[in-house]
Formats: C-alpha cells, sequence, structure tokens
C-alpha cells in the first residue's frame, strides 16, 4: 500500500499545479465580475470597449480546459481503455491551448494592458508563438502516426501551460524575504519559471526514449544440432 501510494505521489503533485492556476485565475473572473466594471453587463459593449478584459476571460478559460484537459491525458488507463474518449479530450485540449495561446497575445498587443520590461513582454510573446507551434507539431505527428514525438510535443506544451504555477511558487519565497517583486527579479523568475518547466519535460521525454539498461537480453533460440 505504501509503494501504491508513493507511485501516486507525482500525478497527486502535478494535480495540484494544475489546479493552483485555475483556482488563481478564476478568483481574477470572480474579482473581474465583483468589481462593477461593467465587463459582463453587454456584450456588445465587451466587443467594442473592453477587448482587453474579453483577452484576460478567454486566456484564463483556455488555461483553464487545457490544464483540466491535458492532466486527465497522463492517464495510461484514459488511453488504453478509452482510446475515442482520449481523442477527443486531446482535440478539446488543442483547441483551448491555442485560445489560450492566442488570447494571450492579445492581451500583450492591448492599449490597455500595463506597460512591462522589454525583456518581460517579449519572453510573453515568444513563449506564446512557441507554444502554438508546439500545439502544430503535436497535431502533425499524431496525423502522421508518431504517437512517441506526439506525447513529447504535447508534454512541452504541457509543461508552458503550468508556468504559472511554477511562477507563483517561485515567487512565494521571493515575496516573504523581499517583498513584492518588481523589475529585473519579477522577470528573470518567469523565465526561470518556464525553463525549469520545460527542463523536467524533456527529462521525462529522454527518459521515455532511452532503452531500458536493466533489460535482460532475449535469450538465443536454442537449435539442436546433430553430429
Amino acid at each position: 500500500m505504501i509503494r501504491t501510494a508513493l507511485a501516486a505521489l507525482p500525478r497527486f503533485a502535478l494535480f495540484l499545479l494544475a489546479v493552483l492556476p485555475v483556482l488563481t485565475g478564476w478568483a481574477v473572473l470572480s474579482a473581474m465580475w465583483q468589481g462593477g466594471t461593467g465587463v459582463f453587463s453587454d456584450p456588445a459593449d465587451i466587443l467594442r470597449r473592453q477587448s482587453y478584459q474579453v483577452a484576460i476571460v478567454g486566456h484564463i478559460i483556455g488555461g483553464s480546459a487545457m490544464l483540466i484537459l491535458g492532466f486527465t491525458q497522463f492517464s495510461p488507463t484514459l488511453r488504453r481503455g478509452f482510446p475515442r474518449l482520449h481523442v477527443w479530450l486531446g482535440r478539446g485540449l488543442v483547441v483551448a491551448g491555442m485560445a489560450f495561446a492566442l488570447f494571450g497575445l492579445a492581451m500583450n498587443a492591448s492599449p490597455q494592458a500595463q506597460a512591462d520590461s522589454v525583456l518581460y513582454d517579449t519572453t510573453q510573446n515568444v513563449i506564446a508563438v512557441a507554444y502554438l507551434c508546439i500545439l502544430g507539431l503535436g497535431i502533425r505527428a499524431i496525423r502522421q502516426g508518431r504517437v512517441t514525438d506526439h506525447r513529447a510535443w504535447m508534454m512541452r506544451g504541457y509543461a508552458i501551460t503550468l508556468g504559472v504555477a511554477t511562477q507563483t511558487l517561485l515567487l512565494l519565497p521571493v515575496f516573504v524575504m523581499f517583498g513584492p517583486p518588481m523589475g529585473l527579479l519579477s522577470d528573470l523568475v518567469v523565465i526561470l519559471a518556464w525553463a525549469f518547466n520545460l527542463a523536467v519535460a524533456e527529462g521525462m521525454i529522454r527518459g521515455w526514449r532511452l532503452p531500458n539498461r536493466h533489460a535482460r537480453p532475449a535469450a538465443a533460440p536454442h537449435t539442436r544440432t546433430n553430429t
């Protein structure tokens, strides 16, 4: 039982990382709803005057859906026992991921966005474009029957999506020790979070593709020689 619990720890940790940005994002939506900004009062007014808020909503909803659907895709039971469901959830994941990235780009391009550093804005845009490319490469791989490559690309995309959770975990001790991080320090922590997530994903991908060193070679078939 202890061994089973230990084996489940990585998946539970991944679940917590996925839930953290979902809760944070929906807290932002709740604050927008209760803030009396009229964001949700008139759809025509939203599209005409508050495109930035629309981008925020789309970015949060797309990212939340990507995190939830992406977590389910790690289940071997789903992939093997319910392959059709796995495929449809994967399609929804791709749509959510594209919305997440495109609305993120729209947020950065909006004149209502708060001015950040050149480093931060450039990194955000590069990550969003790379994210869309990763999703495209994942789709191409599965359409060509390259399942391992497909899993690798989708894991890289999911690692980027989890960047918000890692950024929060890294910024928290900085906030406790030095106060609210500002400027270059905050930018570097954000970049470090994405780099860390991608490094972990690459390590897992290499683990899949390396041959099992402990596997015993197949025994040669015994042939009887008549003399």
